[in-house]
């Protein structure tokens, strides 16, 4: 029969008597665990409500700016608690992103993966070579290392939400972006 472990920190009271050695191994990027089912849990991941109003308005600002590209603006919300991942859980982060009229985002790739909902707007995304148009509440994916980019065709303002797996792949330590020349 099994059973799961509450999970405790019992790291001062395991190592007590043997702390020389742990203090000659570690150094300031290296630590000890003994027994790693013996260490506090994760911190617990809150429910969260992100206001898209707010959001907008930060997005169109940001826009408006100019300062990575003009009429172009991403926002990515993360929790502390989720520490390292920066998401907002452990595995998965999420955002917006906004496009002027007549704009088309910088032609680029990432590994990690990005499922998008359109919230406002139409346009197309040119994802590895190819044509996907959308418009308002259709949702599209892009693949993990697909070079791709986003065009609004409208007279209006498009914002995507998108959720993507990069607080897996930070974790990992292997969350890259590639921009295309």
């Amino acid at each position: 029969m099994e059973h799961v472990l509450e999970r405790e920190d019992r790291q001062e009271e395991l190592t007590k008597e043997i702390k020389s050695i742990v203090k000659e191994i570690e150094n300031d990027d290296l630590k000890v665990v003994t027994f790693m089912e013996y260490t506090s849990p994760p911190k617990e991941i809150k429910p969260k409500v992100i206001k898209f109003n707010k959001a907008l308005e930060l997005l169109r600002l940001i826009a408006k700016q100019g300062k990575i590209q003009k009429g172009v603006a991403k926002i990515m919300f993360y929790s502390p608690s989720t520490e390292r991942s920066r998401g907002l859980t452990p595995t998965m982060m999420a955002g917006f992103q906004y496009i002027e009229p007549g704009v088309a985002t910088k032609p680029h790739s990432h590994n990690m993966a990005s499922i998008y909902l359109v919230v406002k707007g139409k346009g197309y995304s040119i994802i590895d070579g190819k044509k996907y148009y959308w418009e308002e509440g259709d949702i599209f994916v892009v693949p993990a290392n697909a070079v791709h980019s986003h065009v609004n065709t409208s007279n209006e303002e498009v914002v995507l939400f998108d959720v993507t797996d990069s607080g897996l792949l930070e974790n990992l330590g292997i969350l890259e972006f590639k921009e295309e020349d």
